[in-house]
């Protein structure tokens, strides 16, 4: 492991998020190019909201939690989504500190378009890489990331 800690170049690429945030920059690029107008942080609270698209909402605490994103980024994505007219909010009738988040038609409506800017962003991300790499890449960022997610919340306890 230490040799490859010592390659500074890389281990700033990937601690600075430089990766991330050129995927996110290609990800606007492919949102624009369709013609949808949404960044990749509002890409991923709809993410959460298609997966239960059969009516169902999300609470705002369970898309901060399944985007890994503290409370107030979410409500401020939230907020600019309802201006935008992709989703609703609406207080919960057992718990009114709780919100729920639903779909609007607009907001279901560009699911499509929006999956296939995507997934057109991901061939670029993955030009070149074979389909064992690519499981490899997503094997060993998903195990980065759960030991980074357990060792945060073995901290809050």
């Amino acid at each position: 492991m230490e040799k490859y800690v010592n390659d500074i170049e890389l281990a700033f690429a990937v601690i600075s998020g430089k990766v991330s945030n050129a995927i996110n920059r290609n990800l606007t690029r492919s949102f624009k190019k369709v013609g949808v107008d949404i960044t990749p942080e509002q890409w991923s609270i709809l993410m959460c909201l298609w997966l239960k698209m059969d009516g169902m909402s999300q609470t705002q605490n369970a898309l901060a939690e399944a985007t890994f994103r503290d409370r107030p980024s979410v409500t401020r994505l939230i907020q600019n989504m309802e201006k935008q007219g992709l989703v609703t909010r609406e207080t919960s009738d057992t718990d009114r500190r709780s919100n729920h988040i639903h779909l609007t038609e607009k907001g279901a409506a560009c699911h499509g378009v929006v999956r296939e800017a995507t997934l057109s962003s991901l061939k670029t991300c993955f030009k070149g890489l074979s389909d064992d790499e690519i499981k490899t890449a997503f094997n060993l960022l998903g195990r980065v990331f759960n030991n980074l997610r357990d060792s945060e919340e073995a901290e809050n306890i």
